[in-house]
């Protein structure tokens, strides 16, 4: 990733760079070869689906727990903290359920 300098500094995508913004600094980078629908499909991203299928479910178990807080005790950081816990707790189901490795057989679960 290289920093952009000069006066002129831009956001998009040209070409095969991407010019973004992060944190106040401007950066270009060349255009990545991964889109969604490979990861999505190919084999190769498999394990990268489970977790994300973790981490979706745990998203939402955390957000009903996070609504049934006090408007005053909620904050982004807290619901990251339920989400991560959650998350941790899933895999230690997941683990328990199958002796294998984690496969992309949905996972039951009853809330």
């Amino acid at each position: 990733m290289a920093k952009q300098v000069g006066l002129i500094r831009i956001t998009g995508t040209i070409d095969n760079l991407c010019f973004y913004k992060m944190e106040g600094n401007y950066f270009v980078r060349t255009k990545s070869s991964l889109d969604g629908r490979r990861v999505k499909k190919d084999v190769a991203f498999k394990e990268t689906m489970v977790y994300a299928d973790l981490l979706a479910r745990a998203s939402k178990i955390a957000s009903k727990l996070y609504r049934t807080l006090p408007k005053e005790e909620r904050s982004l950081k807290l619901y990251r903290e339920l989400t991560g816990k959650v998350m941790k707790e899933l895999k230690k189901i997941a683990a328990k359920n199958r002796s294998e490795k984690f496969s992309a057989k949905p996972m039951k679960l009853a809330l």
